[in-house]
This record gives C-alpha cells, sequence and structure tokens, in this order.
C-alpha cells in the first residue's frame, strides 16, 4: 500500500505499512544548485523512484552517493545540467526499470565499462533514454553488443555524438522486446544500417540524421508493426521494395527524404491506410506518382519534391480531403495547374515551382 501527498509542487510517496518515503517527485520546480553529498535526499534508502527532471542542477556532477539508492525502479535526470563523468556508482542500481539521463549536454560516459556494468546488473531494464549526453568516448561496435538486453522495451539515443564506421557485423541488436528505438542526430556515425535481428515488435524506429548506407529490405523486412519510420537525411541507396512497403499496414509516418533512392515508386500504397505522413524529398526517384497514393485518405503531409518525377497530376488527387501540405516542386511533372489546388478544404501549404505546369495559383484561401 502507499500514500501520495502533494506539497506544492512536490509529490511524495509513502508506504502505508513502513512509513518509508518510496517515491520523490521533485521535477519542474526551478531548484537550482548542486546537490552536495551530505544531502538528505541521499538519507532516503528506500526510494523506487526518483524524478529531479527540469531543474538547474549545476555544478552538480553524477555523484557517487546515488550507488546508494540500491531501490531505486526509475530514475529521472533529466535536463537538470549535471555535468561530469558518469559514475561507475550508477551500475550498483540493479533494480532499474527506468533511467532517463537526457539533455545534459555535460555529462560524458568516458568509461565504456560504466555502461557495460550498468546494463549486466540492471537486468530489468525496459527504458534507456541517453538523447543528448556525451557518449562520444564509447566504439559503436562496444555500444551494440552492451544494448542486447533483452528486456529493453525502449531506446533513445539522440545525439549522442556515436561515431565512426560500423562495420556490419558490429551493429545487430537481438531485442526481442523492443518497441522503440530513436537514434537520430548522430551525423558521424557511419557503415550499414543496423540489422534490428528479433525485434518483430519494434513500432518506432528513427535513425535519421546518419550517415547509413545500404539497401532497405536487407534489414527491415521483419518490421510489419512499424507505426512510425523515419530514415531521413542518410546516404540509404537502392530501390523501394513493394513487398516490404505492403506489410507496413501500421504505418502512420514515413520519412525516406534526403537519401539517394532510386527507380519508381512502388504502386503498392493502397493498404496503408493509416498513413498520415510521406516524405520521400530530396532523392533520385523517377517515374509518376503512383495511383495507390490517392487511397491514402488518412494523408495530410505529402513531399515528393526535389526527384526526378514526370507525368500529368490526376484530377483524383482531390480524395485526399485532409492533405494540409503538399510539396512537388523541382521535379519535371508536366501539364496545367490542376483546378483542385483550390478545393482541398484543409490545404495551407502546396508548392508545384520549378516543373513544367502552365498557369498560376490565385490563392489557397
Amino acid at each position: 500500500m502507499v500514500q501520495i501527498v502533494a506539497h506544492g509542487l512536490v509529490f511524495v510517496t509513502c508506504d502505508t505499512v513502513s512509513g518509508h518515503v518510496i517515491g520523490l517527485d521533485l521535477s519542474c520546480n526551478g531548484l537550482q544548485g548542486m546537490i552536495h553529498p551530505n544531502s538528505t535526499l541521499f538519507h532516503l534508502s528506500h526510494l523506487q523512484t526518483l524524478n529531479l527532471a527540469h531543474n538547474r542542477l549545476f555544478p552538480t556532477q553524477l555523484s557517487s552517493q546515488f550507488g546508494a539508492f540500491v531501490n531505486l525502479t526509475h530514475l529521472d535526470l533529466s535536463d537538470t545540467k549535471i555535468q561530469g563523468e558518469v559514475s561507475s556508482y550508477i551500475s550498483h542500481l540493479s533494480k532499474l526499470v527506468s533511467l532517463d539521463l537526457s539533455m545534459n549536454d555535460d555529462l560524458k560516459w568516458i568509461q565504456e565499462v560504466t555502461l557495460k556494468r550498468l546494463l549486466q546488473n540492471a537486468t530489468s531494464l525496459t527504458e534507456l533514454v541517453f538523447d543528448h549526453t556525451n557518449m562520444s568516448f564509447i566504439a559503436p561496435s562496444s555500444f551494440f553488443s552492451f544494448l542486447n538486453l533483452s528486456s529493453l522495451v525502449a531506446i533513445s539515443l539522440k545525439g549522442i555524438g556515436l561515431s565512426g564506421n560500423m562495420m556490419s557485423n558490429e551493429n545487430t541488436l537481438c531485442l526481442p522486446k523492443l518497441q522503440e528505438l530513436y537514434m537520430s542526430a548522430n551525423f558521424d556515425l557511419r557503415g550499414q544500417l543496423p540489422k534490428l535481428s528479433c525485434s518483430i515488435s519494434l513500432t518506432v524506429l528513427d535513425i535519421s540524421q546518419c550517415q547509413f548506407q545500404g539497401s532497405i529490405l536487407q534489414f527491415f523486412s521483419n518490421l510489419t508493426q512499424l507505426t512510425f519510420l523515419s530514415l531521413s537525411g542518410n546516404n540509404v541507396g537502392g530501390e523501394l521494395p513493394p513487398s516490404w512497403l505492403t506489410s507496413l499496414k501500421q504505418l502512420t509516418l514515413m520519412d525516406f527524404s534526403g537519401n539517394k533512392l532510386i527507380g519508381r515508386i512502388p504502386d503498392v500504397f493502397g493498404g496503408l491506410t493509416k498513413l498520415k505522413t510521406l516524405n520521400f524529398k530530396n532523392n533520385c526517384l523517377e517515374g509518376q506518382i503512383p495511383s495507390s497514393l490517392f487511397h491514402l485518405t488518412s494523408l495530410s503531409y505529402l513531399d515528393c519534391s526535389s526527384n526526378k518525377l514526370e507525368g500529368y497530376l490526376p484530377n483524383k488527387i482531390t480524395v485526399l480531403s485532409n492533405l494540409t501540405a503538399l510539396w512537388l516542386n523541382n521535379n519535371t511533372l508536366k501539364g496545367t495547374i490542376p483546378s483542385w489546388s483550390l478545393s482541398l478544404p484543409y490545404l495551407v501549404d502546396l508548392d508545384l515551382s520549378n516543373n513544367q505546369f502552365t498557369g498560376h495559383i490565385i490563392s489557397l484561401a
């Protein structure tokens, strides 16, 4: 049994039998300054959840005293501006289920052994959020080998400074329970797309703004539960595999912009009825816009700009009544600017420039 008491913006959770404080939420309280090692905070040895997010605890380092919270299951130190090296004592938190150290740009993971011990000891971890901490000292090959923890459900590694060339035999993740993986903005991370072995439950995959290369089907053919997929800003090449696209029935967002895709856009989108955002901007795709795109009545954002698309734009695009943004500029489309340009009720952003259209758009109002 637990009891939750709120004092202003402070939430304290107590065990009603023992009276011990087992939960403390001090997030978004405008706290400033250092947490001293002799702080009474560290006397709460029975804590299971601790949330200090969105405060300003500089110049606090990640004190070794945090290692004394051996009962912690949830620790959130995101956006607290703590700094220095991640203490090896964090690996003592063997009961952790969720750990969030994100948005601490001056927090550095210098020793690989610290991360390795943490992931070896905390065998119940389901959520890791390290966004915008500094992990540039850790080799990508080591990092991926550490992450093969079967309990993980969500991993977020945005902008952590991973760099180097990952060889194909170094970047296989076998995470049977994984549902969300974010790895965007690791701008110097090169090599082949990561192989997501066993991760058939994955619903969110964002590995945008890296330098990965390779073909799509080779690595993602089994990810049929995806709802969000972004590979934008990489060097992914080859053609779009039709058989794989038809299996993505749950997809709401697909972003392949800023890659090196070639060939035609497969005419297989009819079954992707949940798709709301589709982005093929800045590739080398050619041929006509496939007619199956006009079956996507939930689509609100379509960007096929800066490709080599050709042919006429059919009037049946008017069935896309939920479109708010349409970019087809910088292609070789032709004909008269169609009348539907004024008839889509929610369209507020339209760019058809640098094609071979005749006529002009008077207004989108």
